[in-house]
């Protein structure tokens, strides 16, 4: 039964937000990215987001952008310096290890960072929102329409 909730809420999701968003197909203008304000506004719109409410999720977003920034690029190099210790001609196996480690250390606090904000937007919104927006983080949790 979740599953076909899960399922429907999905494809009315996906066609609401994505739809339109691949029909235009336009990058976002400056200053107004990722998908709350992104490509027109589609996911502040299907949220029923009022101009109040979209103002303090970009000023939110706006406050966690250099952190999150710094903490991709950390995941970034970690990632570059794992792939190039397992292309040597000799991999050593301690230091693959190591950097195996700090990039689950770093996508765990990728995740924490990820709640945190969701929690902060989710305290901006009335209760009909919020029941729209835990059904969209249901959905990027299966991992569908969003990050898993």
């Amino acid at each position: 039964m979740r599953k076909t909730i899960l399922a429907v809420l999905g494809a009315a999701v996906l066609a609401l937000v994505v739809g339109p968003a691949v029909a235009s197909a336009q990058p976002p203008p400056p200053g107004e990215r990722g998908p709350w304000m992104a490509r027109g506004g589609h996911m502040a719109r299907f949220l029923g987001l009022s101009e109040q409410q979209q103002d303090e999720v970009r000023k939110l977003m706006e406050e966690r952008r250099a952190d999150h920034q710094a903490l991709r690029q950390k995941a970034e190099k970690t990632r570059d310096a794992m792939q190039q210790a397992l292309e040597s001609a000799n991999p050593d196996p301690a230091v693959v290890g190591e950097l195996a480690i700090e990039a689950h250390r770093l996508r765990q606090q990728e995740r924490a960072f990820r709640e945190a904000q969701d929690k902060a937007i989710r305290e901006l919104l009335t209760a009909e929102q919020r029941v729209k927006f835990d059904a969209m983080k249901a959905l990027r949790e299966e991992g569908i329409g969003g990050r898993p």
